[in-house]
């Protein structure tokens, strides 16, 4: 296994990466989009399972479980074994907040604790990819970007679930 590995938020990105460096960087993974679901209220909270109008809040974020469908599932188990022996992580997903969050999530959920470094790129072509290796850095730098997509999506999950809420009652 090698002792560091890049992964991209799809194939098509993997494809790019590896046209441009090879394995200079470790083995270049493709996740495919979100990899993870947030839990369900009732799995946080089980007495959430009955819905009320209050706010569904944990004692931190919600928790994740592995998506389904596609191919999901061999792309995360890959990463997964990859990350076992990984020293360090060149995150080269999609330079926005989603693709940090998605990026982000796959780490959290596997509880890596190695070195992470933070590729950012807004073309695909060989030369601009070189570049955006060159000047990776310290993923720790992009935690804001990572809490603006989780500050995005986790309130987004109890207005849902707030909204069937309120139509439960008004419909009753």
């Amino acid at each position: 296994m090698a002792d560091q590995i890049v992964i991209t938020e799809k194939t098509s990105q993997a494809r790019d990466v590896r046209a441009a460096v090879g394995s200079r960087y470790g083995d270049i993974l493709p996740a495919e989009g979100h990899l993870f679901d947030l839990l369900e209220p009732e799995d946080v909270v089980p007495a959430w399972k009955r819905w009320s109008p209050i706010l569904l809040r944990p004692d931190g974020l919600y928790g994740t479980r592995p998506a389904e469908g596609g191919n999901k599932a061999a792309k995360l188990k890959a990463i997964r074994e990859a990350l076992r022996t990984a020293k360090r992580v060149w995150l080269a997903t999609d330079c926005d907040r989603e693709g940090q969050l998605i990026g982000q999530e796959i780490l959290e959920h596997y509880e890596y604790r190695g070195e992470v470094m933070r590729v950012l790129f807004t073309a695909q072509d060989s030369q601009t990819i070189r570049d955006a290796f060159g000047r990776a850095k310290p993923n720790a730098e992009y935690a804001r970007l990572y809490a603006a997509a989780v500050a995005r999506r986790w309130p987004g999950e109890n207005a849902d679930l707030g909204n069937c809420v309120q139509a439960r009652v008004g419909n009753s």
